[in-house]
C-alpha cells in the first residue's frame, strides 16, 4: 500500500483498486485511525465523493498526503 508515500514520515489517503476501498496510511496506528474514522468515515468526505462523482470526476484518482514537520 505504498502508492509512493513514505509511511514513516507521511500520512495519506488513496483509493485501492485491489481493496476496492479507501486506504489510509501513516507513521502510527493512531494517525491511520484518525484518517479512517474522522476523515474517510465522515459525512463530509462521503458528500465530497458523491459531489465529485456527479460532476464527472474520477474519484479513484483522488489522493492526498501530509508530511510530518522536521
Amino acid at each position: 500500500m505504498s502508492k509512493g508515500f513514505d509511511w514513516e514520515t507521511t500520512a495519506g489517503v488513496h483509493w485501492s483498486k485491489a481493496e476496492n476501498d479507501w486506504m489510509c496510511g501513516g507513521p502510527t496506528r493512531a494517525t491511520q485511525a484518525l484518517l479512517a474514522f474522522d476523515l474517510i468515515g465522515s459525512d463530509t468526505f462521503k458528500n465530497l465523493i458523491k459531489e465529485l462523482n456527479q460532476r464527472g470526476y474520477d474519484v479513484e484518482t483522488l489522493r492526498f498526503s501530509v508530511k510530518k514537520k522536521k
